[in-house]
């Protein structure tokens, strides 16, 4: 039941694979180029230290580009975050999973694509201001949900190519719910990331 829940949710977190062209790997590796044991809250940006401290050594100048759950969460899991970060120096990028706020280390991921110029408007993270928690809550108020809903995935991106004909907009969460009997929409429900306002994509 949950694989098929993941499968069906996971078309929505596709930030990764249509911004970037990562592949996301759905659990954690174990070939890790480094590992932490820096403790964080379980929410994305209360982890984002942590999983910045991973790529203190290989990858200092990193910056975030996709944060996301890694696998859909259920309501009484602890989701595990997925963070990929990008070099401006040598366009490669890094993936940090972090489980329970402690991070697995960080793994290479080929290369993000940007030009230099790219790479500079690429925006720091000040800008992020609502985090997983409130961004969730946000949208399941948006969602018209009754109950509680079986499932969720949710993520955002920090940065959109000229490029990319996506209609992914940058710092906005995009977060779908699998309803079960909840009531939930099965749409995306958008939380912007500065103001924290949410709406139900078409």
């Amino acid at each position: 039941m949950l694989r098929q829940r993941q499968a069906r949710l996971a078309t929505i977190i596709l930030v990764a694979v249509i911004a970037l062209g990562v592949a996301l790997l759905a659990g954690c590796s174990s070939n890790a180029s480094s590992t932490t044991t820096t403790k964080s809250g379980p929410t994305a940006l209360g982890g984002l230290t942590a999983a910045k401290s991973a790529l203190a050594t290989t990858s200092p100048d990193a910056k975030l580009l996709v944060v996301e759950t890694a696998q859909a969460v259920e309501p009484t899991g602890t989701p595990v975050w997925a963070y990929i970060f990008g070099s401006p120096s040598t366009d490669k990028i890094f993936v940090v999973y972090l489980a329970n706020g402690q991070s697995m280390g960080s793994q290479e991921n080929g290369t993000a694509g940007l030009s230099a110029a790219e790479w500079a408007k690429v925006p720091g993270t000040d800008e992020w201001k609502i985090d997983s928690d409130v961004a969730y809550k946000n949208a399941l108020a948006a969602s018209g949900a009754k109950g509680t809903p079986a499932a969720y995935m949710m993520g955002f991106i920090t940065y959109k190519a000229a490029s990319d004909t996506s209609t992914i907009e940058p710092m906005v969460w995009n977060v779908q719910f699998d309803p079960g009997t909840s009531g939930a929409t099965d749409k995306v429900v958008t939380v912007d990331a500065k103001t924290g306002k949410a709406a139900i994509g078409k």
